[in-house]
């Protein structure tokens, strides 16, 4: 597996946002990725994540709101 990033358990690896984890849940704003939940705080940055993971959990990756 590739070097990923270091994200907070409750951070949006898209924009970097801090996340409820049970609130996104409960709208379905949470994926696994190899075997790892992450959470977002909107539809768009979930639909971000699916097309291309590797890109928001590469080490360069800075996320910008």
């Amino acid at each position: 597996m590739a070097e990923r990033r270091e994200l907070g358990p409750n951070e949006d690896p898209v924009c970097g946002m801090t996340v409820d984890i049970e609130q996104a849940r409960a709208k379905g704003l949470a994926t696994v990725s190899e075997g790892v939940e992450y959470v977002f705080c909107g539809k768009g940055c979930v639909l971000e994540f699916r097309d291309d993971p590797a890109t928001y959990l590469d080490p360069a990756f800075v996320p910008s709101m």
